[in-house]
């Protein structure tokens, strides 16, 4: 019977990373085109709103949060004596039930209810939500997430291949499964060349004096900045990533118990 249920999670984990790279090669595609190219086809609806507010992309982040979630509660339910477990587990639960109100503005984008006036006067895009109220609210919790999805798996692999043992706890929370440094890889591809580019202020800007810049392109290129909206890309990951690590934490768990 366990060997059936770690197949099928097998084959959820494969079908996760095959969507993700599919859904990322279409946005690359479709950004090159419209940003170099400009095919009539970009002034499609259904291509419009890939990227835009509530769009497919927006849509598919709801979704993969709500599914963490709910392999999440199943995971606490089940954990009984250990107690670190569940207090990671139920911090985790609350870090991506404020990341998925945040998403859906609390239910706004669904209810559709008029914005607060409180929201009105401090939020940018006259939202229910915090993240768009101040850069603190929207990029500290950002660069955590980068942080814990991106990083600290490759720095946990790193230090328990130097024969430094783990306890099966602390396996579990850092790296529940080498499959995740694959979701991992994919973040840090999306995120590092923009991160050094910018700190470093190599990009020259795309215009001087009226004319294009050449090496804009490049640039542009090698940060994946013609995707149209970077951000959404990589916030499409985080979603990925934490389902992916919600269910291979869920096969890890019942291996060792």
């Amino acid at each position: 019977m366990f060997k059936k249920i770690f197949d099928e999670e097998n084959n959820i984990i494969n079908f996760l990373i095959f969507s993700l790279i599919f859904i990322i090669l279409i946005s690359y595609v479709q950004g090159y085109q419209c940003k170099y190219i400009k095919p009539l086809i970009c002034k499609a609806p259904i291509i419009n709103s890939l990227f835009s507010e509530n769009g497919f992309i927006e849509n598919i982040q709801s979704i993969l949060l709500f599914l963490s979630l709910i392999i999440l509660f199943t995971i606490l339910k089940h954990l009984k004596d250990e107690t670190y477990l569940k207090v990671f587990i139920l911090l985790k639960i609350i870090a991506l039930t404020y990341y998925l109100g945040e998403e859906i503005s609390w239910g706004q984008h669904f209810f559709k209810w008029g914005t607060p006036e409180i929201f009105n006067e401090l939020n940018n895009q006259n939202e229910t939500n915090l993240h768009n109220i101040s850069n603190l609210l929207d990029q500290l919790p950002r660069s955590l997430v980068i942080l814990w999805c991106g990083f600290v798996p490759f720095i946990f692999y790193l230090v328990r291949k130097k024969m430094i043992t783990f306890r099966n706890e602390l396996n579990l929370i850092f790296l529940p499964s080498l499959k995740l440094l694959v979701v991992s890889s994919i973040l840090l591809l999306f995120f590092l060349p923009d991160f050094i580019v910018d700190k470093m202020n190599l990009h020259p800007g795309h215009y001087m004096d009226g004319e294009d810049i050449i090496e804009a392109k490049f640039y542009d290129i090698l940060t994946f900045n013609f995707v149209e909206r970077l951000s959404e890309i990589q916030e499409l990951i985080f979603c990925f990533y934490f389902l992916t690590y919600s269910i291979l934490f869920k096969k890890s768990l019942i291996k060792i118990k």
